[in-house]
């Protein structure tokens, strides 16, 4: 099923993340695809902060993964990835996914997803992709792609 949401700003994300909230379940992979600087990272602030914590995440280029706390009755962490520098799809096996993603009420958002498609197509089954579009000016279009 596709779901599409125009985002204006940051209080649009809303009906976005109410149709996640019903769609994610615990051990689900969020891939976050888009250009550089549509708001992936953004978005995933938002996420964090509508699943309970008050924690304000960072883009985790860098480190490739950050680690936040939730205070849901769902979900308890949210693992945050960033594939965009991960040249070979062996590198992914470092951070130890699909080991975090059994603790109970964990998640993942994966940016960049297009860089990782066998590690992707391996858990297909498990993954809600959301594509953030940016259209003219300051609007983005967000859509959200998951099995029903």
């Amino acid at each position: 099923m596709t779901n599409t949401f125009s985002i204006t700003d940051r209080a649009s994300w809303l009906p976005c993340l109410e149709l996640l909230g019903r769609v994610l379940r615990p051990g689900i992979i969020l891939a976050l695809s888009g250009p550089l600087g549509a708001g992936k990272t953004t978005f995933v602030q938002e996420l964090v902060a509508f699943l309970g914590s008050k924690d304000m995440p960072k883009s985790p280029t860098f480190s490739l993964l950050r680690t936040y706390r939730l205070q849901n009755e769902l979900f308890k962490r949210l693992l945050h990835v960033d594939a965009y520098r991960i040249e070979n799809e062996a590198e992914m096996m470092i951070l130890n996914l699909d080991e975090e993603l059994e603790e109970p009420g964990t998640i993942a958002a994966i940016e960049w997803p297009e860089q990782i498609p066998l590690w992707m197509a391996e858990r297909a089954d498990r993954v809600v992709w959301l594509t953030i579009k940016l259209e003219g000016g300051e609007g983005r279009a967000a859509e959200v792609m998951y099995r029903d």
